[in-house]
């Protein structure tokens, strides 16, 4: 399915809420969460697989497509209560080593997200070459208010493909996907043979496929094309211009000169020789 959402952290009040995620270009920029080079619009998603929220998933599997829902979701149904147990202090050392500090020109600060140990958590403070770090989840103890439609739902396979390979490589007609019973090809765009982030996505590519769009067979397919040799085309040679002459260059009194005046031969035929002059001998003396 793809869906059109909005989810705010719940406020006192509701001018209070705060806007956290959304697929709505407007909303994103009116509340300076707009991210260059993201995709907005319906987003493509897989629900009743366990990776949502509880309170959210329920909602979706109960939703009718193209029908707007408001609800309101507790902690308890979100992301938990926050457990003061997952607020640990570590040296400046260790979390300097990680790569994002390692070369000296970033520090740590509050607010920054880290991973350390296999764990995702958010620095508080750092004060004495003590960092304080909080491995809850951002959201837990909150509760969140979601605005949603579901705008289409999925039911050819094909559909299901194309839309598992947006949701994990966000790289929607890319690729070109053909079905053949329960078997699917997939012709591979060019990034994805550089890509680090395509040679992970693609493990959950192949076990979404197969877990939810019905595929038994999984064939990635990359492709090499020979590049088409260029031919140069000669430039036309322009005739050659005769230059003009113009009157003043013209011989006074005499005729142009035709063709075979360039062969050194006169223009003009001479005068002809009386016939019996032309045909009579010298005489002897």
């Amino acid at each position: 399915m793809r869906w059109d959402y909005e989810c705010w952290i719940a406020g006192a009040k509701p001018e209070d809420n705060d806007l956290v995620e959304t697929t709505k270009e407007h909303l994103a920029k009116d509340y300076k969460l707009f991210k260059e080079g993201a995709a907005y619009g319906p987003a493509p998603l897989i629900i009743g697989s366990g990776r949502l929220i509880k309170g959210l998933e329920s909602s979706l599997l109960a939703a009718e497509p193209g029908k707007e829902v408001e609800l309101s979701i507790p902690p308890a149904e979100a992301y938990g209560d926050r457990d003061p147990k997952k607020v640990e202090v570590h040296s400046m050392g260790e979390v300097m080593r990680l790569p994002e500090y390692r070369k000296g020109e970033e520090e740590p600060v509050p607010g920054a997200h880290i991973v350390l140990g296999s764990k995702a958590g958010t620095i508080m403070s750092v004060r004495g070459g003590r960092v304080r770090i909080d491995f809850n989840h951002e959201l837990a103890g909150r509760t969140l208010k979601y605005k949603y439609v579901i705008k289409t739902v999925a039911s050819s396979p094909k559909e299901k493909a194309e839309a598992i390979l947006e949701m994990h490589y966000g790289r929607p007609g890319d690729f070109k996907t053909e079905v053949h019973g329960d078997d699917v090809d997939i012709v591979l765009m060019e990034q994805c043979k550089y890509d680090p982030k395509w040679m992970i996505s693609k493990l959950s590519v192949v076990s979404d496929l197969r877990e939810h769009a019905g595929i038994a067979k999984v064939r990635l397919i990359e492709e090499y094309l020979k590049p088409a040799e260029k031919t140069e085309e000669k430039p036309a040679v322009p005739a050659e211009e005769k230059p003009a002459v113009t009157a003043e260059e013209k011989p006074a009194g005499k005729e142009e000169k035709g063709a075979e005046d360039k062969k050194g031969e006169p223009a003009t035929a001479p005068a002809e020789k009386p016939a019996e002059m032309a045909s009579a001998e010298p005489k002897k003396e």
